[in-house]
């Protein structure tokens, strides 16, 4: 009895913070709260790798750009202002769709969370590039066949991140 309660002493003297940490401090609950923060976390990746897709010239058009259209007319959306808000709109987006993904989560569990989460963003991008913008008279995607091959694997990219950020950071369906 006494050895056992050594052992656990000295296990207890090993324990990785680190890991707990992320495995109990920061876990999130609940799944709307969850997809929001991680959408927008989600997103903020995805609108960087889109920076750096233009720094390389492989993308001409970004999102934070797409959203400010939505909003603003012409003139604004090239002001600092108009990018800006273009920006926080589309960190607004992406938070939605996160919610949206956690909500499939949410109802269907969580086996095969990252093609859940992969299929979820391509099918919410599109559906938002190919419904939701023509109805608004705007047409993103026919400007070339770069943009859509970026957006689908730029969707795919935030679907693995988000995935990745619901895997490590929330505990709702547990």
């Amino acid at each position: 009895m006494g050895r056992y309660k050594i052992n656990k002493i000295k296990k207890a003297k090993n324990i990785n913070y680190g890991e707990l940490i992320s495995m109990r401090l920061f876990k999130i609950n609940d799944f709307y709260t969850a997809g929001l923060i991680m959408g927008v976390l989600a997103g903020i990746a995805h609108n960087f790798v889109l920076y750096l897709l233009i720094l390389t010239g492989i993308e001409t058009r970004t999102y934070w750009k797409d959203m400010a259209e939505v909003f603003l007319n012409p003139p604004q959306v090239f002001t600092f202002w108009g990018q800006l808000y273009g920006l926080i709109a589309s960190l607004g987006m992406s938070g939605m769709s996160g919610v949206i993904i956690a909500l499939l989560i949410r109802f269907t569990g969580r086996d095969y969370l990252y093609i859940k989460t992969v299929s979820a963003s391509i099918g919410t991008g599109l559906f938002v590039f190919m419904v939701i913008y023509p109805s608004l008279g705007l047409n993103f995607l026919q400007h070339s066949l770069n943009t859509q091959y970026v957006a689908f694997f730029s969707f795919m990219f935030y679907g693995l991140v988000i995935g990745y950020l619901f895997d490590k950071f929330t505990a709702f369906n547990d």
